[in-house]
């Protein structure tokens, strides 16, 4: 028999799974529960029942039913291989949800009716099985079955609420003398739930986990550049407003640093986009490794990079800045036809350390002021919002 782990390993996620194997999945819980109910009517027939359980259940209804059980569970064996032998030729017929569904919801109303429709084990079925349907199964056959199960319910317990047939033919002595609950039912009804209850708690963990991965993955995916893999405009605007504001709440430091490539649209004119995606590529991987933990780059558009250095001085920022122009001049980006670039940034830096009441567009513009005085004053170079630049000196090499 194959287990559900053994299905959750070799098929993967649950909700791409084709119905064949849904229902199989839902036919060897079935075939469990069934082999459970079956070994458990064979155990208070057997001589080694204790002699006490005679007093609980009813072995004159019991007996002749053993080898119904039998039968059911024969039948319920070759559905299940019956699937399986189907699965690779028709993998995604609605059928097999259909009979799965309406099978387990058939055997289970007549289980209910024999140990009774107003217990654990029929209320652990009647409320996890269809929110687990229909997560994993088409939503008709789901309804169908559920359907069929609410209204057999209803049925069997009018026809005994009305004297019409016995509640719990199986069930005798239910309480003990003075209204006390009999620990061989209240142990044998958890023995019923058990294996549903396991399958449906296990089921949904391991379906809502994969859909909260699928959510981070999502969520992370729309929040960094696919190229760079560094944070992309929205994500980095949204940090930030969280660190201007956090700056204005507490009075911490706040310094940007705006970062322009230079001569990139030759690059890519040169040597094509390949080359460009390489230079950004490595141009990010350079920025991020110049700057502390707490500090964040992203990819503000085209080959304009934002850093945000957090609880950090114009000085400080300044050495930052300066540490990252150097990282970016150190790089060499090998093409295939020719010898390997060089890399060089523009840089125009910002802090709010003189003006907290300073909105986060407004350091962004400043910021954006000094990175085209970098520009105009040679390029590969910081300058400060205040317009004081730092000279360096360029390599007599070739550059971007």
């Amino acid at each position: 028999m194959i287990s559900m782990k053994t299905l959750l390993h070799k098929y993967g996620n649950p909700l791409e799974w084709d119905s064949a194997t849904k229902s199989a999945l839902l036919l060897c819980l079935t075939l469990f529960a069934h082999s459970q109910y079956l070994l458990w009517a064979w155990y208070q027939l057997s001589v080694f029942a204790p002699e006490a359980n005679q007093h609980y259940v009813n072995i004159a209804f019991l007996e002749p039913r053993l080898s119904f059980f039998g039968y059911v569970w024969a039948i319920t064996l070759s559905l299940f291989l019956l699937v399986l032998s189907l699965r690779k030729r028709y993998p995604n017929s609605e059928w097999y949800e259909h009979l799965a569904t309406q099978y387990y919801s058939g055997t289970l109303i007549y289980c209910s009716y024999v140990i009774g429709t107003l217990n654990i084990a029929t209320g652990v079925v009647l409320a996890g099985a269809p929110v687990v349907g229909f997560i994993l199964f088409n939503r008709r056959a789901v309804v169908l079955a559920f359907a069929v199960s609410i209204v057999g319910q209803i049925f069997i317990s009018y026809m005994c609420a009305w004297g019409g047939w016995p509640y719990a033919p199986l069930v005798m002595n239910f309480q003990e003398a003075g209204g006390v609950l009999s620990h061989f039912w209240f142990e044998t009804m958890y023995y019923f739930a058990a294996p549903h209850l396991i399958f449906l708690t296990v089921f949904a963990y391991h379906v809502l986990s994969r859909w909260r991965r699928r959510e981070d993955e999502i969520r992370l995916l729309s929040l960094t550049d696919p190229l760079t893999q560094l944070s992309n405009r929205r994500s980095i605007l949204s940090n930030l407003n969280h660190e201007h504001e956090r700056s204005r709440r507490y009075g911490a430091s706040l310094s940007l640093l705006l970062v322009d490539l230079d001569h990139f649209k030759k690059v890519n004119d040169s040597w094509g986009h390949y080359a460009g995606d390489q230079v950004l590529i490595e141009a990010g991987k350079a920025l991020k490794c110049s700057v502390r933990q707490n500090d964040y780059v992203g990819r503000y558009g085209g080959e304009e990079f934002l850093v945000i250095l957090p609880d950090t001085d114009t000085e400080g920022a300044y050495q930052l800045a300066e540490r990252c122009r150097q990282h970016l001049e150190a790089l060499e980006i090998k093409v295939a036809t020719s010898k390997p670039l060089k890399v060089t940034g523009s840089m125009g830096l910002y802090c709010n350390e003189t003006n907290r009441t300073i909105t986060a567009e407004q350091m962004l513009h400043y910021a954006d002021e000094a990175l085209y005085k970098a520009k105009e004053g040679g390029r590969n170079r910081v300058v400060r919002s205040d317009e004081r630049v730092k000279v360096v000196n360029i390599a007599d090499v070739p550059t971007l």
